[in-house]
């Protein structure tokens, strides 16, 4: 993990495993950043200070954990766990503490990304037959399905007031950028290319 200055200048290595360090998410203060690690070969979630210091293991178990994504109030941290033996999502406290599954089923869920107000988190499910964005309330209650389509689409992520939620999708051949509002309504392709 690297950060630097908004103009690629001042880049400095934070982490020094001999195994894989990726997914870096930023605390809404700005203070720490999570990231998974690879440990043998099996990937945890991690938090450091910003300046790579205290670099402190959350989670610990025989499964891959990763994708962390920060609650808007930096008190939670939302993973992709394959503990139950499939991709799904769970919650933690910031310090690791009471992870719980929030997504249950046979298929995968991916890409966690909270909404502005903490209440909602969209993510990616192939529950479904193919990729397709979802949103859930922040205990995993009321799951729905927000791209009914037989094509991939992913990444979700949420403007910052929380009313659109641009993503990528595979609807038109190719990987482009789209957006939609926040209750799937008005999807918009962006990047006709």
């Amino acid at each position: 993990i690297y950060v630097m200055e908004a103009d690629g200048s001042n880049q400095i290595n934070l982490t020094s495993s001999y195994w894989s360090d990726r997914a870096p998410s930023w605390s809404p203060d700005g203070l720490k950043i999570a990231f998974q690690s690879s440990i043998n070969g099996n990937d945890e979630i991690f938090v450091m200070d910003a300046d790579g210091n205290n670099q402190t293991r959350l989670t610990n178990n025989a499964a891959w954990d990763t994708e962390p994504s920060w609650s808007p109030d930096g008190s939670k941290i939302a993973f992709r766990s394959s503990r139950d033996g499939n991709g799904e999502i769970y919650a933690m406290d910031a310090d690791g503490s009471n992870q719980t599954n929030l997504t249950s089923n046979n298929a995968y869920d991916v890409k966690p990304s909270w909404s502005p107000d903490g209440l909602k988190i969209a993510f990616v499910s192939e529950r479904d037959g193919n990729d397709a964005i979802y949103v859930m309330d922040a205990d995993g209650n009321n799951q729905t399905n927000l791209t009914s389509n037989n094509v991939s689409d992913t990444y979700p992520s949420w403007s910052p007031d929380g009313s659109k939620i641009a993503f990528m999708s595979q609807r038109n051949g190719n990987g482009a950028i789209y957006v939609m509002d926040a209750d799937g309504n008005n999807q918009t392709n962006l990047t006709s290319n």
